[in-house]
C-alpha cells in the first residue's frame, strides 16, 4: 500500500516541476523574444539575446545553447529546448517558443 501512494506523491510533484519548468522556458522566450525585438543594447545579436534568456529563466542546465534565435514573418522568434529528467517522469523535452513584433 506504501509503495503505491510514494509513486502516486512522486508522480504529482515530478508533474509539478515539470509544469514550473515549462512555465519558466515560457516566460524566458518571451523576455528574450521582446528584448531582440525591441534591439535593447544587452540583445544586440542572436548570440546575446540567447544569453539573455537564459539568464532570466533559472533552471539548471539550461543555458544559451539550448535557445534559438531567429526572425520570422512575426518578428523576433525565440525558441527553447530543455530536456527534463523527472524522478518518476521519463527524460522529455520540454519545448518553448515566443515571436514579438519588431519595429
Amino acid at each position: 500500500m506504501l509503495f503505491p501512494l510514494l509513486l502516486l506523491l512522486l508522480g504529482t510533484f515530478d508533474i509539478g516541476i515539470a509544469m514550473l519548468a515549462v512555465n519558466r522556458s515560457n516566460f524566458a522566450a518571451e523576455a528574450a523574444a521582446k528584448c531582440g525585438a525591441i534591439g535593447a543594447a544587452i540583445c544586440a545579436s542572436p548570440a546575446q539575446t540567447a544569453a539573455y534568456g537564459a539568464s532570466v529563466v533559472g533552471l539548471r542546465g539550461l543555458d544559451a545553447s539550448h535557445f534559438l534565435v531567429t526572425t520570422a514573418e512575426c518578428g523576433m522568434y525565440v525558441t527553447v529546448t530543455y530536456p527534463y529528467a523527472g524522478v518518476v517522469l521519463p527524460a522529455i523535452t520540454l519545448r518553448a517558443g515566443a515571436c514579438y513584433p519588431t519595429g
